[in-house]
């Protein structure tokens, strides 16, 4: 029993506890790259105090970026597309939220592991308490822990899905002197590395490309 209690105590403290997700905002916009018609930039989103986010962003190749258009042009543009170079693929904010997010079910496994453990146990008649006792009351404590941590989890999933959702870049046309900012979400094979990317729109004279470039993620 000592060897599965052990062990038990090894896997729910290897879960660790649910972070809490704190607010931040769209960082400040950084000198611009000029192009006809069109200036823009490229930064990271600053995770703040989010360090799990953060963690899991990075294991996934997962980079969240910044994107700021300016037209400079007299009369309205509209941005087409963006091209990423080969091995990077652009995410919904939904998808990127999902892949970072904290797994909230998995403290339910506080009490259920134990709880299993207890029903699986016998009595014995000497003296102490008994192993369906002792598994009994870790899966109370269970309980007591793991519910607090799972709804702090989902909260904070929700919270940063929000976020993603609401500061999104949205797509269209823009008129003169208009400034347009949203998060980007890229998956790419090396998110240490610089990302170029091609910001494709049309003026009068034909289609245009402007090429900005993101920093690569700061390792952790």
């Amino acid at each position: 029993m000592r060897a599965i209690l052990a062990a038990l105590l090894v896997f729910l403290g290897g879960l660790g506890c649910a972070r809490i997700y704190r607010p931040v905002v769209l960082v400040a916009p950084v000198p611009a790259t000029h192009g006809a018609g069109l200036s823009g930039a490229a930064v990271l989103q600053p995770w703040g105090n989010n360090a799990r986010y953060e963690r899991k962003a990075l294991k996934a190749h997962i980079r969240v970026i910044v994107l700021t258009l300016e037209n400079t042009f007299g009369g309205e543009l509209d941005i087409l597309r963006l091209e990423w170079p080969d091995a990077t693929s652009p995410l919904t904010s939904e998808a990127a939220a999902t892949a970072i997010k904290q797994h909230s079910l998995a403290y339910l496994f506080y009490p259920l592991v134990p709880g299993l453990l207890s029903l699986s146990s016998g009595e014995h008649g000497g003296y102490g308490p008994s192993d369906k006792m002792v598994f009994g009351g870790l899966a109370v404590v269970g309980l007591c822990i793991g519910a607090p941590n799972a709804i702090i989890a989902a909260r904070s999933n929700h919270r940063l899905g929000a976020f993603f959702a609401d500061q999104a870049w949205r797509p269209g046309p823009l008129r003169p002197g208009q400034v347009r900012r949203g998060l980007l979400f890229v998956r790419s094979r090396d998110p240490l590395e610089p990302l170029p990317i091609q910001v494709v729109y049309t003026l009068p004279d034909g289609e245009q490309r402007l090429t900005l470039l993101c920093p690569g993620v700061r390792p952790l």
